[in-house]
């Protein structure tokens, strides 16, 4: 039984919604909870700034929940450093990882949020960090240049990738270090990878360069170091058992057994996002109606790729679907089912050709993970007006409303 069943059943029967209310989406506070603890608990690290990627879920309530937690926040864009900070974030514990750094970003990064980690994409945005080095922490990314299982379009450690500096160019990384106040070098391999044999050899060269680099700062008599690695995220979600991660306190596991001076010589940071949000989020939308289309019942819902874009555009990552019919899960005998979406084009389909009882119009569907890349990716096409969100506190029954159902795309007044 998924986990999150119960709960979601239970809000779909809390919410008030109200005619215009065709869908609803909802984050676990309880769930969220045990995914930070769980990533805690798997890397047991005595340094480490586990900097949840602001992408995946950037709800202003969800990231004060994080940071006040404890945890950080991996801002990808100059906008979610500014909704980093004004949440409460405090500088060291926000990491800016934008290849497209503007120089006056930087500059306010430096006049505002001294301590921030700013990963430099290459060596070349090294001279444009400089003048502000002093007040910040700067990092460099390194493309690792190894294959993983990583699908193509999350993949960003191919030699031609647009993310980091190539590893091949060591001499001049190193020389790099030398010039400019490095304390930290990044590398990422990829998103949604199931094997971690790729990140592990990524991290084992990351180590690697970064003692070069150090044997190269003692030779030249500076008491600098590179002292933090920066590790990335990558892996796909995972549901607890008994509260425990069993992926990823098995990949940390295994770079405390090949690397153990991760744990001893260096602070680390982590940058997961998709790997603690995903089973933290759900959403019920109305079934508008159900037709029968040759051999199967084609139900019509108000949430696809607007919602959904990853999953509409790429491919299906593994939503549960639970059928809602006057408050209880609907069970009977399965047929064949297209769960299609809203918008007026033809690929809007959530997943084709899966068992569903029979449904009709007026029931619902639960949709359950939907926590990451989903409410982050809504889309403007054919201005669909994102739902309201709500938070879920099942241990307390109680649930609140974060943000009310708005349309960004249609000016005030029409």
């Amino acid at each position: 039984m998924h986990p999150l069943r119960d709960e979601a059943l239970w809000a779909a029967r809390k919410i008030q919604r109200g005619p215009e209310d065709s869908a609803v989406l909802c984050v676990s506070w309880n769930a969220l909870d045990a995914q930070l603890n769980a990533l805690a608990s798997a890397w047991a690290h005595p340094r480490c700034n586990h900097a949840v990627a602001v992408k995946s879920q950037p709800h202003v309530e969800v990231l004060k929940h994080i940071v006040q937690r404890g945890f950080g926040l991996e801002a990808a864009t100059w906008e979610e450093v500014r909704l980093a900070r004004a949440i409460g974030c405090p500088p060291e514990r926000i990491v800016f990882d934008s290849p497209v750094k503007r120089p006056h970003e930087i500059a306010d990064c430096a006049a505002h949020s001294p301590g921030m980690l700013l990963n430099a994409n290459s060596i070349e945005e090294l001279e444009r960090i400089a003048p502000h080095a002093n007040r910040l922490t700067v990092g460099l990314r390194v493309n690792p240049m190894v294959e993983t299982d990583a699908p193509s379009v999350y993949n960003v450690s191919g030699d031609e990738s647009k993310f980091g500096e190539p590893i091949a160019n060591t001499d001049a990384i190193v020389q790099a270090v030398l010039q400019y106040p490095i304390e930290t070098l990044h590398v990422h391999s990829g998103s949604s990878m199931r094997n971690f044999d790729g990140a592990v050899r990524a991290l084992t060269r990351l180590r690697d360069l970064a003692s070069r680099c150090n044997e190269a700062l003692a030779v030249a008599g500076s008491e600098r170091r590179i002292h933090t690695l920066d590790v990335g995220g990558g892996l796909l979600p995972e549901h607890l058992v008994d509260g425990t991660a069993v992926q990823m306190t098995a990949y940390a596991s295994r770079l405390r057994e090949v690397l153990p001076e991760l744990w001893t010589d260096y602070a680390l940071v982590t940058e997961f996002g998709q790997w603690i949000h995903f089973h933290t989020g759900y959403a019920l939308s109305d079934v508008e109606w159900v037709l029968q289309r040759g051999d199967r019942q084609v139900a019509y819902l108000h949430l696809g790729a607007d919602f959904l874009l990853r999953d509409a555009y790429v491919k299906p990552r593994g939503i549960h679907w639970l059928p809602v019919r006057d408050g209880q899960a609907l069970e009977g005998d399965r047929v064949l089912t297209d769960l299609a979406g809203p918008l007026c084009f033809a690929g809007d389909y959530l997943e084709k050709g899966v068992q569903q009882p029979a449904l009709k119009a007026g029931d619902q569907m639960l949709y359950l993970g939907t926590g990451s890349n989903a409410y982050a990716l809504w889309s403007r096409h054919t201005s669909r007006t994102i739902p309201a969100v709500y938070g879920v506190d099942y241990a307390l029954q109680t649930l609140t409303e974060l943000s009310p159902r708005v349309n960004p795309f249609i000016p005030e007044g029409f």
